[in-house]
């Protein structure tokens, strides 16, 4: 029960402080393309509680029960992830029974297995043709970060992400054994892809094949839905965290205080890649990266297997 209260209290914080960050990275993103961009560090804070003011104004009598409650169903499954994510209850081995990695496995595949069939649900094809691109994004994805928590689970000889890291505090799996260090190198990769930065994602294409479903709501619906893509950003960066850089402190609140903390500057920073790096179409970014990526997942699990 009280492993619990800390997950409702995680996400609800992480909730309440990321638009925060996202208002500081979308003004260093306006700066650096000499725009004048929001006036504000707390734009994104205004922006949704514009939209909830609106309520929901984009489900069409005519429109399925599945597009109407996507983003019900997005926000979910992503805040889901996040309380998976053991933050603030990193002392409790026994929340590892849903603090393990096939369960945030499960709950990723049902995340975007909502947003491609919401983006189908909706009947535009460009909010369809936006669905497909992220099915395809995870095809290129997901074998990699998969690799990469294979060899972890091989090393730690579990999935709770709670003995997971506690073996990596004590030093008995780490960055000393060159299988996981390796792993670590194509799971950032795979967890920055996750977040939608360029090259992997153009901020300036059409929006409606950009966002997906989220480019066909509007009002409550769409707070609702950039809400939920901003914690599965939060929570790709986290699991990162959480399994190669877990926070040494047992105390609930300065534990969620530093992942914070460390999620802003992941969260921020990214900005400087995305607007100092080159850019790609989407397919080409990926056979130029995703080939590599997956050839350094494979590597970490050839040293494992040898015993590297």
């Amino acid at each position: 029960m009280n492993s619990i209260f800390w997950m409702v209290i995680q996400v609800v914080t992480i909730v309440a402080v990321m638009p925060f960050f996202d208002g500081i990275a979308r003004i260093v993103r306006a700066r650096m393309q000499s725009r004048k961009g929001p006036n504000s560090v707390f734009q994104t804070y205004l922006d949704i509680f514009k939209l909830l003011k609106r309520g929901g104004k984009t489900t069409p009598k005519y429109s399925h029960w599945f597009f109407r409650y996507a983003p019900f169903m997005l926000f979910a499954a992503n805040a889901a992830i996040l309380a998976a994510l053991p933050i603030t209850y990193s002392d409790n081995i026994n929340a590892g029974a849903y603090a393990d990695i096939f369960v945030i496995i499960y709950l990723g595949a049902l995340a975007r297995f909502i947003f491609g069939v919401a983006s189908m649900d909706s009947g535009s094809p460009f909010a369809a043709i936006g669905g497909s691109r992220e099915q395809m994004l995870a095809v290129f994805v997901e074998p990699v970060a998969i690799i990469c928590l294979i060899v972890i689970m091989l090393l730690a000889k579990t999935s709770n992400l709670v003995v997971i890291q506690n073996l990596v505090r004590e030093g008995v799996v780490g960055y000393q054994i060159p299988a996981f260090a390796v792993a670590s190198i194509a799971f950032l990769w795979a967890s920055y892809v996750e977040t939608g930065r360029n090259p992997y994602d153009l901020a300036e294409a059409e929006q409606e094949v950009l966002e997906g479903v989220a480019g066909e709501y509007s009002g409550s619906d769409l707070a609702i839905v950039d809400v939920a893509l901003m914690i599965k950003q939060v929570a790709m960066i986290g699991l990162f965290l959480s399994i190669f850089e877990p926070w040494n402190f047992t105390n609930p609140i300065l534990a969620l205080l530093v992942f914070i903390i460390e999620i802003g500057i992941f969260y921020v920073g990214a900005t400087f890649i995305d607007n100092l790096g080159p850019r790609y179409k989407l397919l080409k970014g990926f056979k130029k990266n995703a080939s590599f990526a997956f050839s350094v997942a494979f590597v970490a699990l050839i040293l494992y297997v040898v015993g590297v």
